[in-house]
């Protein structure tokens, strides 16, 4: 497939920060889809080319299942980012019943 039949999908992100927001609210992207990708390269993709000011656990923490930093809801499931794979469109979201920090970032993790 060549870059003009590239498959793109969209990503809705829940956006939060609590020192200046009242209630969250969503931006949707749009991304570049490959096989076997992983959501947590969706996110380092819209961070990298797209909205360097989302917040949320990156490979950096430890990409191995261990740590659980990453984990967060893809379309209402909870999962971690760094192994759960991509299957087209989707709404990602803090763990729900944690304290948001800001965007996909929550205390207790």
């Amino acid at each position: 497939m060549n870059k003009l039949e590239r498959k793109t999908i969209k990503v809705k992100i829940s956006r939060f920060d609590p020192s200046v927001d009242s209630s969250s609210r969503y931006q949707t992207y749009e991304v570049p889809f490959e096989p076997k990708m992983t959501v947590m390269d969706v996110l380092d993709y819209i961070y990298e080319n797209l909205d360097p000011t989302i917040a949320y656990h990156s490979h950096t923490s430890c990409h191995r299942r261990i740590c659980a930093r990453c984990n967060l809801t893809v379309n209402k499931k909870p999962g971690l980012s760094c192994h759960t794979e991509v299957n087209g469109d989707m709404t990602i979201e803090p763990l729900p019943r944690f304290r948001v920090i800001r965007d996909l970032v929550v205390e207790g993790l």
